[in-house]
């Protein structure tokens, strides 16, 4: 499987002419697998190592929103607050239209106040200072819309965010974010700096034009970075994608990261309208969180994502928090289109994993499947009445569920269980194969004290019969 990893990134270089690139993936909290390809520098001739540095750009905001949420947690912050009370020379912004709402801190985390989509301004202001942005407050023309009617991707809404941090917690974003994450996590080889980083084993960026190669110039750090100012490497950033993975399942454990699951997870909502990705259209649903988007991929599953792109960059990062498994991707070449690499090389790696266990079911669904199958043998529905909630003998009076239990067992003989198949705690699917076909059986339990069956739905080979 790795071998056929490092071959499908050599060939993407190859087919996307790129200096250099490095892919990790991280697997059950570990950093498994990097590949490194190509050049650092291309004048020095000095490849990309596994330890070679790379920007990430946009792939910083996931760890700017989660500082947010941090600051929410310790009642530092309050989302739905309007941006002023955190940053007070917004509160001389005049509004999109008289009518509209104030910007809310959670309208910036999921790119809902209105700004402008600024990729190409953006990726080239890097370094501004203090005083840069407090003049773009001040004189700027910020709106494209009034707030919360559209999600439209905003780099000025994060620097903001990046205020937000730096006037809360009372020190310098880059500082707060080294204290809050870089250290706890291990990240000694990830900073703000890239100036600094470059005296090192750093990936310098390029541009192609036509078939002139040039170098781009390095941003150096400055009061916007909270946007997309991180330099990372490989093993660095593999110890981010494992902290944020470990925040799923939900589970009893004692918290171990710098900041709760629930908020990681909480993270990977949906919390802006869903939009169409770039690319070809396709079936699939996808929408921003904080710091990160969320699609629904239908051969890898629930998939959370993000990009990152500047002169000289381009990166992407993939992550299955059912599978446990994440897949990034930097290289250095101006936009390159990393997002076309992770989703190829998670497929190698689906496509090799062995299928997942199937999940146990929970005692108050093992129960309610008991109960069916009592039923079922029995052909009285009244004889698991204990384990059936209010509704549901009343939905469908018992002598209708026992003529429709005698015809399915008339047509389908005695059955086993053959698979339990839950949704979730309070409900899910499973299987009787019978003497002569298979019958599924669809559950939900109500929300008592003692869950009951709300909802008892049969399909027999596939003919669905529509009564609860």
């Amino acid at each position: 499987m790795f071998a056929e990893i490092d071959a499908a990134s050599a060939a993407f270089a190859e087919k996307t002419k790129l200096p250099g690139l490095v892919a990790g993936i991280v697997d059950q909290g570990r950093l498994v697998h990097v590949t490194a390809f190509g050049l650092a520098d291309r004048e020095a001739g000095r490849p990309v190592e596994t330890d070679t540095a790379f920007r990430i750009a946009s792939m910083t905001k996931n760890m700017t929103a989660l500082a947010i949420v941090s600051l929410r947690d310790a009642g530092k912050v309050v989302l739905d607050a309007p941006l002023a009370e955190y940053v007070p020379q917004f509160a001389a912004v005049k509004p999109a239209t008289a009518d509209s709402k104030p910007v809310t801190v959670r309208d910036l985390l999921c790119h809902v106040a209105g700004f402008v989509t600024d990729d190409p301004w953006g990726d080239r202001v890097l370094g501004m200072t203090p005083a840069g942005l407090d003049e773009v407050i001040a004189t700027g023309t910020l709106f494209a819309r009034a707030p919360g009617l559209a999600y439209e991707y905003s780099n000025l809404g994060y620097a903001l965010l990046g205020r937000v941090l730096t006037n809360v917690s009372g020190e310098p974003y880059q500082d707060y974010m080294r204290r809050l994450f870089l250290a706890p996590l291990g990240m000694a080889h990830t900073t703000f700096d890239a100036i600094a980083a470059a005296r090192g084993d750093y990936a310098f960026g390029y541009r192609l034009d036509g078939k002139t190669w040039s170098r781009e110039r390095i941003e150096p750090d400055g009061e916007v970075g909270a946007m997309g100012g991180l330099v990372t490497t490989a093993p660095d950033y593999a110890r981010w994608v494992a902290f944020l993975l470990s925040a799923w399942p939900a589970r009893d454990d004692p918290e171990t990261g710098p900041v709760r699951r629930a908020s990681v997870r909480e993270m990977a909502l949906y919390h802006a309208p869903p939009f169409q990705p770039d690319g070809p259209p396709e079936p699939r649903p996808t929408a921003y969180g904080y710091g990160l988007m969320d699609t629904e991929d239908p051969r890898l599953g629930r998939v959370l994502h993000h990009p990152g792109g500047l002169p000289g960059y381009g990166s992407h990062v993939l992550m299955l928090p059912d599978r446990g498994w994440g897949v990034f991707a930097f290289a250095n070449r101006t936009y390159a289109p990393m997002s076309k690499l992770t989703p190829l090389l998670a497929q190698i790696l689906h496509d090799a994993a062995p299928k997942r266990p199937p999940v146990a079911p929970s005692a108050a669904l093992k129960r309610a499947v008991d109960a069916v199958i009592k039923a079922y043998t029995s052909g009285r529905i009244e004889d698991v009445a204990d384990a059936c909630a209010p509704n549901l003998l009343l939905d469908t009076p018992p002598p209708l569920r026992n003529a429709k239990l005698a015809d399915l067992k008339r047509k389908l003989g005695e059955g086993t269980v053959a698979a339990i198949e839950p949704t979730h705690a309070l409900g899910g699917t499973f299987t009787l194969a019978c003497a002569r076909g298979r019958l599924k059986v669809t559950l939900i339990l109500s929300p008592e004290r003692q869950p009951g069956i709300q909802k008892l739905v049969f399909d027999v080979e596939g003919a669905r019969d529509g009564k609860k």
